[in-house]
């Protein structure tokens, strides 16, 4: 079983998901430094440093179509809301007001300063209490385009969990042909399969073959012994 699940996440690992990588850079806990470090561990220095490389490409691709979003949003609410000042506004020209919010509109801080603030500030503590999305809610004003970005992959993701289908007995033995096996006899099928493969060595039991599958009518029966240890 556990030879199965972890064939499972090998091919998982042989693909990686940087989707859940991107969602651990904003945990401020562990952000570019526990990607680096995690790779370290489980490559070699250069395969280490090239997967390094492409996460950063990607969240710096990421970040900057988050900025644009952000920008028009932005743009399209002070538009409108500069040319009705502009409309309003006796005491000033109407060269100099339009003027007044292209320079509002272009006076913003560097969008890279953000990203780069984020992850080369000091990292979290690691709390027990610590709560991520309390820590993003505060810090929205701060980092704005992140905690947009934290909203879309701070999730739990759908997956379906493999080693699930390992503790499942129920397929094994209602299967087509055997499909109107009462609750009683199903039962009674499992936990003999169960007591089976379970009995101790000391009994004789029959060895399990490496790659026999766990079908009940698979099983191998011990031998009988008796009293005086004779095999039967």
């Amino acid at each position: 079983m556990g030879d199965a699940m972890m064939d499972k996440f090998d091919k998982y690992w042989d693909e990686p998901n940087n989707v859940m990588v991107l969602a651990t850079i904003l945990d401020p806990r562990y952000k570019m430094r526990y990607i680096e470090w995690g790779y370290h561990q489980m490559y070699a220095v250069g395969k280490a440093n090239t997967e390094k490389n492409i996460v950063r490409g990607e969240l710096d691709t990421l970040y900057e179509k988050f900025v644009a979003k952000n920008k028009q949003a932005e743009e399209r609410a002070s538009g409108s809301s500069a040319k009705n000042n502009c409309n309003t506004s006796t005491s000033m020209p109407l060269m100099d007001c339009e003027f007044q919010s292209f320079l509002s509109a272009t006076s913003s801080t560097p969008s890279k300063s953000e990203l780069r603030n984020y992850l080369d500030d000091l990292n979290e503590a690691m709390d027990p209490m610590f709560n991520l999305l309390d820590w993003w809610r505060v810090n929205a004003p701060r980092y704005p385009v992140l905690a947009m970005m934290a909203k879309r992959f701070l999730t739990v993701p759908a997956t379906s969990v493999s080693s699930e289908s390992t503790f499942s007995t129920g397929g094994r033995v209602l299967d087509d042909y055997r499909s109107s096996l009462k609750p009683e006899m199903v039962e009674a099928l499992v936990c003999g399969a169960s007591y089976i493969k379970g009995s101790h060595k000391d009994f004789n039991v029959v060895e399990r073959d490496e790659d026999e599958e766990d079908d009940v009518d698979n099983i191998k029966l011990p031998k009988i012994v008796d009293v005086g240890g004779d095999n039967n």
